[in-house]
């Protein structure tokens, strides 16, 4: 009796190693299974019933008054007061011709006005001479007509003289162009001595209170944009609130758009001639999911596939279509569900079929898109 425990209680102590043995085994079988499980990053996209195309359409910051300033008749340039990137005030002298000439033949004038003055006096002294004699018998009407006459001829010459002189006078202060408005000087077109024709442009004077872009837009945005409330305008990385001062007119046969014209605030003081984009969110109706651009793979003949990870964290091929794709974020549809998950990043190294360990994180594409559409 004694000798069969002898013999069954290191028999026990055996058994009881090999089970032990065994069942660590396992667990460090299991343990290195799941190590050797890829582990995948997934988003749980939500179904969205529309999207959004950000449009830039793009045009000119313009000068609300732009004038290009000539003279008004021919002559030589004397002086030039301003050069580009002066600011000037409405009034201000900016640019003269040689008046010498002119000068001249005001004194021509007068004194030729002085001279008919002097036949008028004198016209006079006579008329009245002859009249009183007339009252008295001694003159005839012959004498009395004639003088009469050369009255009226002298007094239509000397209105005659009054006009040219006004106009020369005129002549005189049109050789001074003046600055129309208060702005700066942009170009000029001519140097002191040039001789200049009636209309030759010589500066070109831009107002600096208010400025304007003007925005080529395709026909069938237009009513979609001036229905909105406010638009934005880009200048220089800079997002600038502007109004819309007309709804376009007419299409440009060229570019085949309609220009509308957008006012800007005073604070923004562009320069004219820089580029300004009309911000444009174009709301389009179609169901689908946004994804990260990670979480796309290339299929057969040029379709696009998905990686799905099921309840049992098996990996699943699902086709979808590309809808709209940005920098960041892609709209698809296709053979998904709401509460998929989908595989964000990282599909070189997952293949269909195999089991994968999931972090769930944040769908940065969705949240994305629901910050601009607030």
């Amino acid at each position: 009796m004694d000798s069969k425990k002898g013999i069954a209680l290191p028999l026990i102590a055996l058994i009881s190693t090999v089970l032990l043995v065994t069942a660590c085994s396992e667990e460090a079988v299991i343990t290195e299974s799941q190590s050797s499980q890829p582990m995948a990053e997934v988003i749980e996209p939500s179904l969205s019933q529309h999207y959004i195309v950000e449009r830039e359409y793009v045009g000119f910051v313009r000068a609300k008054d732009q004038a290009r300033l000539g003279f008004e008749l021919s002559g030589q340039i004397e002086r030039i007061f301003v050069d580009v990137g002066d600011t000037v005030e409405e009034g201000q002298a900016l640019i003269s011709l040689d008046t010498r000439l002119l000068i001249t033949q005001e004194r021509q004038l007068e004194a030729q006005q002085a001279e008919v003055s002097a036949q008028l006096k004198l016209i006079e002294s006579n008329l009245k001479r002859q009249l009183s004699l007339k009252k008295k018998g001694f003159s005839a009407e012959v004498e009395i007509d004639s003088l009469t006459s050369q009255k009226n001829a002298l007094l239509a010459n000397r209105q005659q003289l009054k006009a040219s002189l006004e106009a020369n006078r005129l002549q005189q202060e049109k050789s001074i162009i003046t600055a129309p408005f208060s702005g700066v000087i942009s170009q000029r077109s001519v140097s002191k001595g040039d001789v200049v024709t009636m209309g030759t442009p010589t500066l070109t004077l831009l107002a600096n209170a208010l400025h304007e872009v003007r925005i080529g837009v395709p026909t069938h945005y237009v009513s979609d944009i001036i229905q909105q409330t406010q638009w934005l305008i880009r200048i220089n990385d800079e997002y600038v609130a502007a109004n819309l001062l007309n709804p376009g007119a007419q299409v440009n046969t060229q570019s085949r758009t309609v220009e509308l014209r957008f006012a800007l605030p005073e604070s923004s003081n562009p320069l004219d001639g820089q580029l300004g984009y009309l911000q444009y969110e174009d709301h389009r109706e179609a169901s689908g999911y946004w994804l990260p651009l990670s979480a796309l793979t290339d299929g057969l003949r040029g379709t696009w596939n998905v990686f799905v990870v099921d309840r049992e964290d098996k990996v699943h091929r699902a086709h979808v279509d590309l809808i709209f794709a940005n920098n960041d974020a892609a709209y698809v549809h296709g053979e998904l569900h709401a509460g998929d998950r989908i595989v964000a990043s990282g599909l070189h190294r997952i293949i269909p079929g195999q089991t994968v360990q999931t972090q769930t994180i944040t769908n940065q594409a969705q949240n994305a898109v629901a910050l601009s559409d607030q």
